[in-house]
């Protein structure tokens, strides 16, 4: 695991001739040399508009337990280390490792092909009476007298990792007796390289406070002109980044640990997939940026969508 000591002022990039790149560790290493305007800088420029409070959910850590395809699967089963963090607006990243239970997760930047599938977009959810979907395992609500409504769930790709075409993901959400969902829908397979019904089973965890405080992050990079797409997310004590330029995919997940011989916590770096940069330490000081900020970086510009505590 890596600890997050780096301040933004030693996270600058290497020479032009590899823009945008580093080495897994450089997030340790001193500050190098760099041409001033590769240098990192955060704007302090306030948005023009932001969304009103009342349209804002509590922000959301799902842990996926398990897949199923219909019809070949015959039980739920889990080949990756797959977490979904979910700003209040909605705005999500998935990141999705192939790990078999009790193996480490990948941390120095690969093998890529360990990497299933990493997404960001948003995340949209409607109240339903019954199934939306044809599929061939519609179960019936839950018979405990939970008070969790079923939903018709769609997630927009902005990000994917597999394709710059994705289809469409959707899919009717059961809560169950045990306090986990029960996703039922429709998407393609890789394995069978065609659009198959599947189960995935999901539990939800709510986000604990650092230092005191609950906080929801995102970060956007959106820069057409370089093909240039990533998206960075905080809830809680969990924090992820996804970053895709052109075919070149990175991703990382981060959590904040607190040692059993010390009494203050630090980020730590769990998995790292890809050498391209990710702000993430910017995630870490909700304190010091406002929605709105820019962060420069070579030739990208990271906008501050959220910063929202509850």
């Amino acid at each position: 695991m890596i600890h997050a000591n780096d301040k933004l002022a030693n996270a600058k990039p290497k020479k032009k001739k590899s823009k945008n790149r580093r080495k897994a560790d450089q997030i340790n290493q001193p500050a190098q040399k760099t041409h001033p305007s590769q240098s990192l800088h955060l704007s302090t420029t306030l948005p023009s508009r932001t969304m009103p409070e009342s349209q804002r959910n509590e922000p959301a850590i799902s842990e996926r337990r398990g897949i199923r395809w219909l019809p070949d699967d015959p039980k739920l089963q889990e080949p990756t280390s797959t977490l979904v963090l979910t700003g209040s607006r909605g705005q999500f990243v998935d990141i999705r490792i192939f790990c078999s239970p009790g193996e480490t997760l990948p941390n120095e930047g690969g093998p890529s092909s360990l990497l299933d599938w990493g997404i960001a977009g948003k995340s949209t959810s409607t109240v339903i009476d019954g199934p939306s979907l044809d599929h061939p395992s519609n179960p019936p609500p839950p018979s405990d007298g939970s008070s969790r409504s079923v939903c018709h769930s769609t997630f927009s790709h902005w990000i994917d990792s597999r394709t710059d075409t994705p289809g469409p993901d959707q899919g009717d959400m059961y809560p169950q007796s045990n306090n986990t969902t029960l996703e039922l829908g429709a998407m393609y397979n890789p394995l069978t390289n065609s659009e198959q019904a599947y189960e995935e089973l999901w539990v939800d965890y709510s986000a604990s406070a650092v230092e005191g405080t609950r906080w929801s992050i995102v970060i956007d990079l959106d820069d057409p002109e370089h093909n240039a797409k990533g998206r960075v997310v905080r809830v809680g004590e969990h924090c992820q980044g996804i970053l895709k330029v052109g075919e070149h995919v990175t991703v990382e997940r981060w959590g904040f640990e607190v040692s059993e011989k010390e009494s203050k916590g630090d980020w730590r770096r769990l998995a790292r997939l890809g050498d391209l940069f990710l702000p993430v330490s910017l995630a870490f000081t909700p304190e010091q940026v406002v929605e709105g900020n820019v962060l420069s970086y070579g030739d990208y510009k990271w906008v501050v969508k959220e910063v929202y505590s509850w």
